[in-house]
């Protein structure tokens, strides 16, 4: 069906079974219309053709109520619902902001843990036309990106990474999305505790900021997750955020407690920001 309201990008995290946990487990984007706006929550599709298979055992979570979320909070998806028909287009890679984009792309081997996780690519990376607001993940949204480049990446858990790379018209707007990233990170441990208890889970997440380097700064989240954004169950989140010129670098990766015990350990965090910085 065709979205007939603003649509926005975002991120989803959904396990949907055999056949698109690529797509899933790699947060694939699809545009959809606001839920506060009357529209259902949409699910990842897959993208690139790549295949895999789900992992034997997947999170599990509390079934969404009946009631249409608040726009305080972000909406859960609903697995086995079609997504919309309208998806973020694709534009050919060549302009002055896409070459800057392009710049600051991560490959496999720089990603955190990689020696646990063996991450390895989805697909090459994907150059988009953003919404205009971008939803990282329950807690931060930005807005005013004029350019988009994703990459997509799996681990020997299937358990996902992305790197999103956010693209500003001069680097004042980059800073401002930047400071929008350290205002909800600032507030994530409230906003993640008070989903939680609208869906009847003990508020049991924790945030705290594991490092910082000029405009750089990772932040780790543990909690039992609501589906909707996140995958639902028990997980560690990591998250980076860096502004070089007029881009807006955010690196996401997840540790499921039901697909591997957690490895990483956050004191590594300084080294991930210097290595997203160069």
């Amino acid at each position: 069906m065709a979205l007939t309201v603003s649509s926005r990008s975002v991120r989803l995290a959904v396990l949907a079974g055999a056949g698109v946990l690529a797509a899933t487990a790699g947060y694939a984007v699809t545009d959809h219309a606001d839920a506060f706006e009357g529209q259902a929550p949409p699910v990842a599709v897959a993208t690139a053709d790549h295949r895999t298979t789900a992992p034997a055992t997947t999170p599990t979570g509390p079934t969404a109520p009946a009631t249409t979320p608040s726009a305080a909070q972000a909406p859960p998806a609903v697995a086995g619902k079609a997504a919309p028909a309208t998806t973020p287009a694709t534009r050919a890679p060549g302009t002055a902001g896409d070459k800057a984009l392009a710049a600051t792309r991560v490959t496999a081997r720089r990603l955190p843990d990689h020696t646990a996780q063996k991450w390895k690519e989805l697909a090459p990376p994907s150059t988009r036309q953003p919404g205009p607001e971008f939803q990282l993940n329950e807690c931060v949204t930005v807005r005013g990106a004029t350019g988009w480049q994703q990459q997509g990446f799996i681990s020997a858990h299937k358990t996902p990474a992305v790197q999103d790379s956010l693209g500003f018209p001069d680097a004042a707007s980059a800073q401002a999305a930047y400071r929008e990233v350290l205002a909800g990170m600032k507030d994530c441990e409230a906003t993640s505790r008070a989903l939680q208890k609208r869906y009847g889970l003990a508020a049991d997440a924790r945030v705290r900021q594991t490092a910082t380097a000029g405009e750089a700064a990772a932040w780790s989240r543990t909690w039992t997750a609501v589906q909707g954004l996140s995958a639902p169950g028990a997980q560690a989140n990591h998250i980076y955020a860096v502004r070089r010129g007029t881009v807006l670098v955010l690196l996401h990766f997840d540790e499921w407690d039901s697909a591997a015990p957690r490895s990483y350990d956050p004191k590594g965090d300084a080294d991930v920001l210097a290595g997203l910085t160069r």
